[in-house]
């Protein structure tokens, strides 16, 4: 049973994850990483056993909140009468389980692009309604630059809960008031000790000095201010394909298009993921297009990541998850586009 200690988390033995995932879905909408169609990515599940393992995923959580097809609204004509639909989301807790650090940490830069003068209201009530158990990185990949855009693989920003894995046993983790209020519901576990969390510290740091790329991005945004002309961007850009999957990958790209659909009397309005590798993503109705060129594309990148987003949000669009080093088919490396920048 419990002890009556104040609560900050909960100790789980290892046989007792599954059971924590089950009583979750009795409870709540849950989302973890699943294999569906040959390829793992987050959905919905019925129970634990559908769960990869170590919760590792090759696609991101970003569209749980953020769908890649999204009907804003649909309508149907009756005479002069437009008859509208807003397709509003059930007011439902959703559980997100299982992302690392860095995705939580990217829906606080989507939080910034979808809120303020002009707010996006169906990603907002999605990203009210969900609580999300984040799943520390124990053993970051090689291809892991968290650590230099300011964050770690235990890094608790974006997460309501953390779920740590200590060896022997699991440390759950409330880090916000929705993640002490889920914790209440969940029964028949141990309080976290102080020792539990000293433990957990000691595996934190280690997973960090792990981390052995260590960029100098300090003042790159200032930097990227002079560098719109440089030649660099001549050389950059030559490897790569347009294919898209670094931004359909990434935690925090949030480019969309909107596509009117009609049939007879009734159409609908969809918003669909889009990208700005795309050569028609800026194409105008004039046929004019700013960005004609993939130097134009690739440039616009990286610009927006570390010049424009940080300067509208005062922090980068990038949280290092290395998802678009991993997947790039002609192995582009982000991270050496930010060296050849940094040396400038």
């Amino acid at each position: 049973m419990r002890k009556d200690t104040p609560m900050r988390g909960i100790i789980l033995k290892k046989i007792q994850l599954p059971k924590l995932i089950d009583d979750l879905i009795k409870r709540h909408k849950v989302y973890a990483p699943i294999e569906k169609d040959g390829i793992t990515c987050y959905d919905e599940i019925r129970s634990s056993s559908q769960v990869t393992p170590n919760f590792q995923s090759k696609l991101s959580s970003k569209d749980v909140l953020f769908p890649k097809c999204e009907i804003l609204f649909s309508y149907q004509l009756k005479g002069k009468d437009i008859k509208l639909e807003d397709p509003q989301p059930k007011e439902e807790t959703t559980v997100l389980m299982g992302i690392p650090p860095c995705e939580a940490r990217a829906f606080t830069r989507i939080d910034k692009a979808f809120s303020g003068d002009f707010e996006d209201s169906s990603y907002l009530r999605r990203r009210e309604n969900t609580i999300i158990i984040g799943k520390a990185c124990e053993h970051p990949q090689q291809t892991c630059f968290c650590t230099s855009v300011g964050d770690g693989p235990f890094g608790k920003e974006g997460v309501d809960l953390l779920l740590q894995d200590l060896g022997s046993r699991y440390l759950l983790e409330a880090v916000s008031a929705k993640g002490e209020k889920l914790i209440k519901e969940l029964h028949d576990y141990d309080n976290a000790t102080h020792e539990d969390l000293q433990d957990a510290q000691q595996i934190a740091n280690a997973a960090k000095e792990s981390i052995k790329t260590q960029l100098m991005l300090q003042g790159i945004e200032e930097k990227l201010k002079t560098m719109f002309d440089d030649p660099i961007w001549n050389t950059i850009y030559l490897k790569c394909a347009g294919c898209g999957v670094c931004t359909y990958l990434c935690p925090t790209c949030y480019c969309f298009d909107i596509v009117d659909e009609a049939s007879g009397s009734k159409g609908k309005r969809v918003r669909v993921w889009d990208s700005c590798q795309f050569s028609l993503f800026t194409l105008q109705g004039s046929g004019e297009n700013p960005r004609p060129t993939g130097k134009a594309r690739m440039r616009q990148r990286i610009m927006h990541k570390f010049e424009y987003f940080p300067k509208n949000f005062d922090t980068l669009a990038c949280v290092g998850c290395g998802r678009c080093i991993r997947e790039c088919p002609v192995n582009l490396d982000i991270r050496n586009i930010l060296k050849m920048i940094s040396i400038k």
